[in-house]
Formats: structure tokens, sequence, C-alpha cells
């Protein structure tokens, strides 16, 4: 029996279907130029195991994300972008771009990691962490 075909309005909606979520632009850039172990990533992200591997699961199954096992003890495996992940996330790269330059000619939407990035150089996405996290919390209370 053959499983009838899932249907897209766009090629922009089946992307975001992939990539769509909290965690999987963030693990994506996270990825970009060099593999990492789980815990390297949860440390990183602040999130627990379990989100994670479910995160990298989706973007293993979607071909974003290669898993490499290695037979040590303890258990080591890696993840890095597949060569169609290093593509999806030059895309994500311009989107980013597009956003920061979108959020430039509002008053009513600012982001943090713009200005940081820049002063280190780095073009690329951000990435939230749980300092960002507990940054944001404060600018809030700030505001408040």
């Amino acid at each position: 029996m053959t499983i009838p075909a899932k249907m897209y309005n766009t090629g922009a909606d089946y992307a975001l279907s992939i990539i769509g979520g909290k965690w999987k632009p963030v693990i994506l850039y996270l990825l970009a130029g060099h593999p990492r172990r789980t815990g390297e990533l949860v440390k990183q992200l602040g999130t627990s195991h379990k989100v994670l591997s479910v995160q990298l699961r989706e973007l293993a199954d979607a071909g974003i994300v290669s898993r490499k096992s290695f037979n040590t003890m303890p258990p080591h495996v890696e993840y890095q972008l597949t060569a169609e992940g290093e593509n999806l996330y030059a895309a994500l790269r311009y989107l980013n771009y597009w956003g920061e330059q979108k959020a430039a000619t509002s008053s009513t939407v600012k982001i943090m990691c713009t200005n940081q990035m820049k002063s280190a150089g780095d073009d690329g996405l951000c990435v939230i962490t749980r300092q960002h996290l507990h940054h944001w919390k404060q600018e809030i209370v700030k505001q408040d």
C-alpha cells in the first residue's frame, strides 16, 4: 500500500515544517562548521536531553543532520550538518539578515544578539543560551 504524498502550499511552507520550532534553527547554527556531542549541545542550549534528542532525530530523518556513533565506553555520539544542512544554514543566515534589517525599521522590535555578534565579528545566527534568557528576563523586568 502506498502512502499518499503530503501536500504543502509552497516550498517555503515545506522548509519551515522541517526546521520549525524553538530549537532547530539554533541547533543548525551550533552544528555549522564542526560536529558536536549531545552533551555540548545540551550545555549550550540549556534544554533537556530528551527535547534535544527529539529535535536531532527529526533533523536527521529530514537529512539535515548526520549522526555518527563511536564504539567507546561510555558511548560517544556526534552530530554534524550534512551537505543539505549546510545549504539550509546558508539560507538561515540570509533569513537572519532579513530579520535584522526589518527590525531596524521598527521601534517596537529589538534583536539582542545583533550588536553582540557584530562586535565579535560573527554574522551568523545568535545562539540562545541560558545567559541570554537570563539577560532578556532582566531587560523585561527593567521595562516594567
